[in-house]
């Protein structure tokens, strides 16, 4: 198991406990939790290639215990990147017919763990690429998923995890208002949290980043964008 998986799977178990969810087990890559209302979840976290016979194994065996199945995928390595129009494997396929159009996924950025949605709307015969933002851990929901797609043909328990990342504000204050600049930069609205600022920022370095990007104005657009968090992340210290 990778260096990354082991933090992310620190930072889940972490955040779980932190909400006062029962940890049934750690196994790094696999984590059982149990929920309030008394449903198992077990939670994966894949860092390599997930064939549709590994899929329906993994949530055959699960079911067989009575748990509900989250698969978390490493987004640099199993997930296409936001903003792309791509066709759609059959494991894919699989995975949004369980959740919904949408595929769980986690990030590691320096020092920071994020978990959130790849969603892949539908254009077509296509699907477009769009991340969420950062995700409540704590918030986990069972449901019976059906599906119809060849041999990956059934009934199958799984768990979804919904909110917005702890940290978000209610409403946009006064002092948002005058940020309104910075928020444009990073395509937020005022009204996000911390995390998903966080969030925004990344997706835009790895994007306008001088070092990967060759375009003429990626050094401007860059600053732009520093100054941008800079400006809101010290909006949050300010509200301590």
């Amino acid at each position: 198991m990778r260096f990354e998986t082991i933090k992310a799977s620190a930072y889940l178990v972490g955040w779980l406990q932190y909400a006062g969810l029962k940890i049934h087990q750690d196994g790094g890559d696999i984590v059982l939790v149990g929920l309030p209302s008394g449903e198992t979840v077990s939670i994966h976290l894949i860092e390599s290639p997930l064939p549709l016979y590994e899929i329906r194994s993994i949530l055959e065996y699960n079911a067989a215990r009575s748990y509900y199945t989250l698969f978390v995928l490493w987004c640099d390595l199993l997930l296409p990147p936001e903003g792309h129009l791509i066709e759609t494997q059959d494991w894919e396929e699989a995975l949004l017919l369980l959740y919904e159009d949408r595929i769980y996924a986690f990030e590691i950025f320096g020092s920071e763990v994020f978990i959130f949605a790849v969603h892949f709307d539908r254009e077509g015969r296509y699907r477009h690429i769009r991340y969420g933002d950062t995700l409540r851990l704590d918030r986990l929901s069972v449901r019976i998923a059906e599906t119809t797609l060849g041999a990956f043909t059934g009934a199958w328990r799984v768990a979804h995890v919904g909110g917005a990342a702890a940290g978000a504000r209610p409403s946009a204050s006064r002092q948002a208002s005058a940020l309104r600049v910075y928020y444009d930069v990073l395509d937020l609205a005022e009204d996000v949290g911390q995390e998903a600022v966080k969030l925004a920022y990344r997706r835009l370095a790895r994007l306008y980043h001088p070092d990967v990007n060759p375009a003429p104005d990626a050094t401007a657009r860059m600053q732009a964008i520093n100054e941008a968090y800079e400006k809101i992340m010290q909006q949050f210290e300010d509200e301590r």
